[in-house]
């Protein structure tokens, strides 16, 4: 399906047009909340650029770990330490907004080189940004992933339609550096394996999307682990995690209170709209659709999986409603209505009040600092996000030490502002670092199951911060042998010894 003609747009008008679209999305993308696992990238860069050799065992833990220390995400941690130092929160931010500008960018180029028209693929990039801004609320390294496999789409795609595959060859070099940031690689590779069986079923040339899927895993094995990485990857793929939201179906987490009844009206509304539009324009593309039907079955299974799915709606679709462009642009009502100066000027005026507007929530937001929330934003809530700062200066200013127990959420921002003067029992490099048993016998404590007290005698802490809220504390509040040492109106910090 050809593009519909945008050049007969003046310039000033294209103008207002992209930076209404830009500043948009950078409303969109302007929360700046830090998130826990940052914390951990910090700490690993930070052992990584002082320490005499690459850390292959854990040293911010004082319980049982694995051997070797197989840390996906080592390469971010090694990239944010020198620029959170340098620059503080603002690189960080400054980088998450190019990478997410930069992804935004390629889902377009990617719906504009399949014929859609420069408007309708905006749109839909705006429909679909609306649950994809979610995932770059903190800085994560998805952020790489989705950048990646933005990319990797647009190579495929534009191989596909072309039927040139040179473009393909930067697939495997992509792996290298995406495989060492984040165990999101495994996006990629399986949206090459997904090219491979749609070209392979409509029965078009599929041997090179094959060829670069063995070269994209070959060139996995460029990593610090070798192969012991893809024995970690698998285990981490495969195993259950019942206890980390963003891994839950959206059923589970719709029924616990983790998302609300909008995200599911959401998704009904863009399956229905997708299967409309593409019933419309006479859907025939396998691959598309074969890449559409997996990410969407991923996504309704784990939440964090549908960012995938987002993008490729953003990527394939825009093209089924160039028609209605087109009928659009039949209309000799709405043409002489838009020649005139006085519409043009009109719209031009109203895409620049509502960048303004955009501008103003995006600098509201602050977002170039990272915030350190250290209060709860919901008081009742029982899943509250918020840093025990309070808690942490006066372990400090005590010069306290020790083996130190806190919840897993919290873990990762202990090791980087208490280490080597504390360290942790569980946090949430999770299955990177602790074997099966820590895990089952550290959750039986943090959910004050029967056998809580498990934990506590095969692993000693000196020192136990939780949230106040948190049934354990109330347990622990009755044990003789554990007393209070700090308290405010949202953590508690107890010591060992008797009361």
């Amino acid at each position: 399906m050809s593009s519909v003609n945008f050049k007969s747009l003046k310039p000033w008008i294209k103008a207002g047009i992209f930076f209404f679209f830009l500043s948009f999305y950078l409303a969109l993308l302007g929360k700046n909340l830090a998130d826990w696992d940052l914390w951990g990238y910090l700490a690993f860069g930070r052992l990584f650029w002082q320490g005499p050799a690459f850390p292959y065992q854990d040293v911010f833990s004082y319980t049982p770990t694995l051997n070797p220390w197989v840390y996906h995400e080592w390469l971010t941690g090694v990239l944010f330490y020198p620029l959170y130092q340098t620059l503080g929160g603002p690189g960080l931010q400054i980088l998450k907004y190019g990478l997410g500008l930069a992804t935004i960018g390629l889902i377009y180029l990617t719906a504009r080189r399949r014929g859609a028209h420069p408007l309708v693929a905006a749109l839909f990039l705006a429909i679909i940004m609306t649950v994809v801004r979610l995932a770059y609320y903190p800085v994560r390294a998805q952020v790489f992933t989705y950048f990646f496999f933005a990319l990797s789409l647009f190579l495929l795609e534009r191989a596909r339609l072309s039927g040139r595959w040179r473009g393909l060859l930067l697939l495997p070099l992509m792996q290298i550096p995406w495989c060492n940031l984040h165990g999101g690689f495994m996006a990629g590779l399986g949206l090459i394996a997904l090219y491979a069986a749609g070209e392979f079923f409509a029965r078009r040339p599929f041997l090179p999307y094959a060829l670069i899927f063995l070269a994209a895993v070959l060139a996995t094995l460029v990593n610090p682990y070798g192969v012991a990485y893809w024995e970690y990857i698998i285990r981490a793929v495969t195993m259950p995690r019942p206890n980390i939201t963003e891994w839950a179906s959206v059923s589970r987490a719709y029924q616990t209170g983790l998302t609300n009844v909008a995200l599911l009206i959401y998704l009904s509304g863009l399956v229905v709209m997708g299967l409309y539009v593409m019933w419309r324009c006479r859907w025939r593309e396998i691959t598309a659709s074969l890449a559409l039907a997996v990410t969407l079955y991923l996504g309704l299974r784990h939440i964090r999986h549908l960012f995938f799915f987002l993008l490729l709606v953003g990527a394939y679709l825009p093209v089924c409603l160039n028609v209605n462009v087109e009928y659009l642009r039949s209309l000799s009502w709405l043409k002489v209505r838009w020649n005139q100066r006085t519409t043009q000027l009109a719209v031009v005026t109203l895409l620049a009040g509502l960048t303004l507007a955009n501008l103003a929530v995006f600098a509201l937001r602050n977002p170039v600092s990272l915030q350190l929330v250290e209060k709860p934003a919901s008081p009742e809530d029982d899943d509250t996000f918020f840093y025990p700062v309070g808690a942490v200066k006066f372990i400090r200013e005590q010069g306290l030490a020790g083996k130190i127990l806190t919840l897993f959420h919290w873990g990762e921002y202990l090791i980087w502002e208490l280490y080597p003067r504390c360290l942790v029992a569980f946090d949430g490099r999770y299955e990177t670092v602790y074997p099966p048993e820590i895990e089952d016998k550290f959750f039986k404590f943090y959910y004050a199951l029967p056998q809580w007290r498990e934990f506590l005698e095969d692993y000693p802490p000196d020192l136990i911060l939780l949230d106040k809220k948190t049934k354990i504390v109330e347990l622990l509040g009755k044990e003789p042998h554990w007393r209070e040492i700090y308290a405010d109106d949202y953590c508690v910090l107890l010591m060992a010894g008797k009361k």
